[in-house]
């Protein structure tokens, strides 16, 4: 009798809630067709040498999605969305120093609604000066005898700029040297060098310029040096011999080198199983793992030219290995 008495209850409920259901009225919200405000206080804060930079008011409507940028090029009548952006300030750049770009801006809300037009800009980017210097230049020698290769590294920053064309490299024997005509060695468009017409164990300084577009060139980066140190000699063990306690590696000692390290692999120049910390001397023992006997091993030596790479601000990054032994 209990059991029934819920089964009505529950019966009673499901009715009562369908009646509700059919007493309600569906409400469909409004589609929104009204536009956002215009972005205001639309300004051309500087153009010149290939790129031009904007900044506007923000639009604080709570249904503000993004604001988008048209563009036309030497004519008023090509206006085409070109950048959407959520910050109050954009910057064009790789624009042509010959040509007449033309700008307004709207903001779009999230029913895709677009504002009124703000007022046109227009802007010719002239070359008007030249780019800022290359940064944070660094200069690494490397003498690989597993590849046959000698030469000096050469990394750096681009400038930030919207004309940058290419860099020029400049080579000289001691620090003061003049980046000019004589000096010159080569030029390149990425932020990377490889100079293969060096000497090993003679140390070369470099500076690097920037030019642009319109070919106005950089004053020079700051220098940085390095020098291709020779290959150390192995000594103990020699080839083929038994390994034994107390386990002393010995190498010959090289000119220049600031540092060695030592490593111990179950194949020439990788699969490393132990290296040793940098040494100032000419020999270290091994303290890795136990080695199996009979088992061939081999070993090879990496010589530093300085402890530390001091870049522009004044910061210091680890020096990598500048050459290997034979």
């Amino acid at each position: 009798m209990l059991l029934l008495l819920k089964n009505q209850m529950k019966n009673v409920l499901v009715l009562l809630l369908m009646l509700t259901a059919l007493a309600c009225n569906e409400v469909i919200a409004p589609e929104d067709s009204l536009p956002p405000i215009t972005p205001p206080n639309f300004t051309l804060l500087g153009g010149g040498d290939g790129q031009a930079r904007f900044r506007w008011t923000k639009v604080n409507e709570p249904d503000f999605k993004v604001y988008r940028i048209y563009r036309s090029i030497n004519n008023l009548n090509n206006f085409k969305s070109h950048i959407e952006t959520v910050q109050n300030e954009y910057l064009d750049r790789f624009l042509s120093y010959d040509s007449t770009y033309y700008y307004y801006i709207v903001s779009v809300d999230n029913a895709l609604n677009e504002s009124s037009p703000s007022s046109i800009i227009d802007v010719q980017p002239l070359n008007i000066s030249a780019p800022q210097p290359p940064s944070f230049l660094i200069v690494s020698g490397i003498n690989n005898p597993v590849e046959n290769r000698k030469f000096l590294g050469l990394s750096w920053l681009p400038p930030d700029v919207g004309d940058l064309n290419y860099y020029k490299i400049y080579r000289g024997t001691d620090t003061n040297f003049i980046a000019n005509s004589f000096s010159y060695i080569d030029s390149t468009n990425i932020g990377t060098y490889s100079d293969n017409f060096t000497q090993t164990n003679t140390k070369y300084y470099y500076k690097i310029t920037a030019v642009d577009l319109g070919g106005k060139e950089s004053l020079p980066s700051l220098v940085s040096s390095d020098l291709i140190l020779n290959s150390p000699q192995l000594i103990t063990p020699s080839n083929f011999s038994n390994f034994t306690s107390p386990y002393l590696f010995q190498w010959s000692k090289i000119d220049s080198a600031s540092s060695y390290t030592v490593f111990v692999g179950n194949s020439p120049f990788s699969d490393v199983i132990w290296n040793s910390q940098r040494v100032k001397e000419n020999e270290v023992v091994y303290t890795g793992t136990k080695l199996t006997a009979s088992k061939v091993y081999y070993w090879w030596v990496g010589a530093y030219s300085r402890e530390n790479i001091v870049v522009d601000n004044g910061n210091k990054i680890n020096s990598q290995i500048n050459s290997y032994s034979l």
